[in-house]
């Protein structure tokens, strides 16, 4: 909304997240405009976005995959050139770090998940930020179906005195989540270094084991890591394998452009068809203990 995207217009954007991501132009009677991605990242590749590009292209909207941030730059330097809003998922990205930048400050809109199982949770909801004050303004007022309450006047009448001027919804927090969410802020450096701490260790102890490719990570940039995203080869029996030993695998998501919501299956990105092939998710999350961590890497040395 804040885009103003529109019925009609186009988004690019990338078909390995969650569906709610495309969803959101769908509410706009918009369509999603579905680019390839980097096979090494899971994350939108800019060099597949510009010949997508019509005169009814209204934005872009990129993925920070599993919590490892999209190269912006490129993204930017793209929107720049033809006029394009761009909005960041960063559902997967709290605490992610593009160029030294937090992520949530680099582009005209970011988007972050506070749903049950991310790195913190208000049980459900999310954060959006903005980089001009007057989209912030707007942002507060559609939130909350249109009304500028902080300049309402107050009447006799007991209801406060507001004219809408714009479409709005309803999706603002409730302060019983808001307070939840605040109080697990001062966690969240302990959080990202837990994750960093099991990362780095799937990192080090499968470096060079046959059958797996690991994801891609730039030194200039710093991973989320909400998930531990790789590549297996003979998936099935990788998955079937690793619970045999106790230890649960999955693969979060598959590709959202399958969906006939979406238009069904595109045969025009390569690269997302073979990342759909091959990747998978070790489990990643604040409830491993050392021992655990250990065990997931005996199982996945063991073979399949």
């Amino acid at each position: 909304m804040l885009a103003d995207v529109k019925a009609g217009d186009e988004v690019i954007t990338t078909p390995q997240t969650m569906m709610a991501t495309s969803q959101a132009i769908l509410m706009q009677q918009a369509r999603p405009v579905f680019a390839d991605i980097q096979y090494k990242t899971g994350n939108l590749d800019p060099r597949d976005i510009e010949h997508r590009i019509t005169d009814k292209t209204k934005a872009i909207l990129a993925v920070h995959w599993a919590g490892y941030p999209c190269d912006m730059d490129e993204i930017a330097e793209i929107a720049q050139r033809y006029g394009l809003f761009v909005i960041e998922d960063a559902a997967h990205a709290l605490g992610a770090r593009y160029k030294c930048e937090p992520v949530g400050n680099l582009s005209h809109c970011t988007c972050f998940s506070f749903q049950a199982i991310k790195h913190i949770t208000t049980g459900d909801g999310g954060l959006v930020s903005t980089n001009t004050e007057a989209r912030y303004l707007e942002a507060r007022r559609r939130r909350w179906y249109g009304i500028d309450r902080a300049n309402s006047k107050p009447s006799v009448l007991g209801e406060r005195e507001y004219l809408v001027e714009e479409v709005g919804t309803k999706f603002h927090m409730n302060d019983l989540a808001a307070s939840v969410g605040i109080k697990l802020l001062d966690d969240i450096d302990k959080v990202l270094a837990r994750r960093q701490a099991i990362a780095d260790r799937y990192l080090l102890e499968l470096d060079n084991v046959p059958g797996i490719t690991l994801f891609e990570r730039k030194g200039d940039r710093k991973h989320a890591n909400w998930l531990f995203s790789m590549h297996v080869e003979r998936r099935l029996a990788f998955i079937q394998a690793m619970r045999g030993r106790d230890v649960d695998v999955s693969v979060v998501h598959q590709r959202i452009d399958r969906h006939p919501v979406f238009g069904g299956l595109r045969k025009d990105l390569p690269v997302m068809g073979k990342f759909n092939q091959s990747h998978i998710c070790l489990p990643l999350h604040m409830g491993l203990s050392d021992e655990d961590v250990d065990t997931v890497i005996w199982a996945v040395k063991a073979g399949w």
